[in-house]
C-alpha cells in the first residue's frame, strides 16, 4: 500500500467515483543521484516522456544536467543530502541533525540556488534527519518561501517529513517503489511491474530509480509501452497539479450539494446558472 500522504489518499478515494472514466492510473518516475556522472546523466535525461530528475547539489555536472533536462521539458528537483542512521558521508550540501535552524536553512537555500530550474525537493539518504520533526519543519519553511513541493523518498518508515509538509500546506508525495537497489534487469523488471500493479490498484504509484546503465536501458524500452497498458506517465509536479484540480472539483460539487440541501429553489437556480454558463462557453 502506498505511503502517499493521507490527504491525497483520501482524496483519491473521493475522486475516483467522479473521475473514474477520465483519469488513467498514473506513474511518476524520478531518477535520483544526478550530477556526478555526465554520461550516465545524459542517458537518463534522454529517456522518453515526463521523467523527473533529482540533482545532487554542488556536484561536477549538476548545472549542466539540470539545464539539459529543463531544455528537454523535463522536471528538475533538488536531491538534498540528509543525515542517515548509518552515518554515511553526505557530500556537499548535507543537512545534519546538529545544525541550528539558521545553518540548516542557509545550506538548503544554497543548494536550491546551485541547481537551476528546481521545482521540488526530495531527500538523499535522510533515514536519521527525516525522523526529526523540528528539522523537517525548518526544511519545509524554506520550501514554502520558494514555492517548491516535497517528495519523501521514505528511507525510513519513521519519517516525519510528509507530516511536516502536510501541516505546512506544502504539496507533497511519497515514494512507493525503489526500482533498482539491486542492479539486475530481472530485479528492475520485477519492481517496475510491481509499480504498474500499484498504479492500477490505487490510481498512482511513485517510483524512484538511479542513472545506472541497467536501469536506463530497461526504462528506455519499458516506458513507451505503459500507455498501451492504460497507464499515464506524469511528472511529480504534474501529478500534484492533477490532484489539486481534482480536489477543487470535489469541493465545488460539495458546495453545490450544500446549496441544494438548503432548498429546492436554490438548487434549481444553481443548476440553471450552470446550464447557462455551459451554453455561453459552447457558443
Amino acid at each position: 500500500m502506498s505511503y502517499i500522504l493521507v490527504g491525497l489518499a483520501l482524496l483519491a478515494m473521493i475522486v475516483r467515483p467522479v473521475a473514474a472514466e477520465t483519469v488513467l492510473p498514473r506513474l511518476v518516475v524520478i531518477v535520483d543521484d544526478m550530477g556526478n556522472n555526465l554520461k550516465q546523466g545524459v542517458a537518463a535525461i534522454n529517456l522518453p516522456g515526463p521523467v523527473a530528475y533529482s540533482v545532487l547539489p554542488h556536484t561536477p555536472h549538476s548545472v549542466a544536467l539540470a539545464e539539459m533536462a529543463y531544455g528537454q521539458g523535463k522536471e528538475v528537483m533538488l536531491h538534498a543530502p540528509m543525515a542517515n542512521t548509518a552515518r554515511l558521508k553526505l557530500g556537499p550540501g548535507g543537512l545534519t541533525e546538529d545544525m541550528t535552524r539558521q545553518q540548516l536553512q542557509s545550506v538548503l537555500r544554497s543548494s536550491i540556488a546551485a541547481v537551476p530550474y528546481v521545482s521540488g525537493v526530495n531527500n538523499h539518504m535522510g533515514s536519521l534527519l527525516t525522523q526529526k520533526r523540528q528539522k523537517m519543519d525548518w526544511v519545509m519553511d524554506v520550501l514554502a518561501e520558494q514555492g517548491l513541493y516535497f517528495l519523501d523518498s521514505k528511507t525510513t518508515t519513521k519519517s516525519m517529513a510528509w507530516k511536516s509538509a502536510y501541516s505546512q500546506g506544502i504539496p507533497w508525495l511519497v515514494r512507493d517503489v525503489f526500482l533498482d537497489h539491486e542492479q539486475t534487469t530481472e530485479f528492475v523488471d520485477k519492481q517496475f511491474r510491481y509499480g504498474l500493479r500499484l498504479a492500477r490498484e490505487q490510481g498512482f504509484a511513485v517510483l524512484i530509480c538511479h542513472p545506472y546503465p541497467v536501469t536506463i536501458e530497461y526504462l528506455k524500452h519499458a516506458l513507451p509501452r505503459i500507455g498501451e497498458q492504460g497507464i499515464q506517465l506524469v511528472s511529480p509536479g504534474g501529478f500534484l497539479l492533477q490532484q489539486a484540480e481534482a480536489r477543487r472539483l470535489v469541493e465545488a460539487q460539495q458546495a453545490e450539494r450544500d446549496i441544494c440541501n438548503q432548498g429546492e429553489g436554490l438548487c434549481e437556480a444553481t443548476l440553471a446558472h450552470q446550464d447557462g454558463s455551459r451554453r455561453s462557453k459552447s457558443e
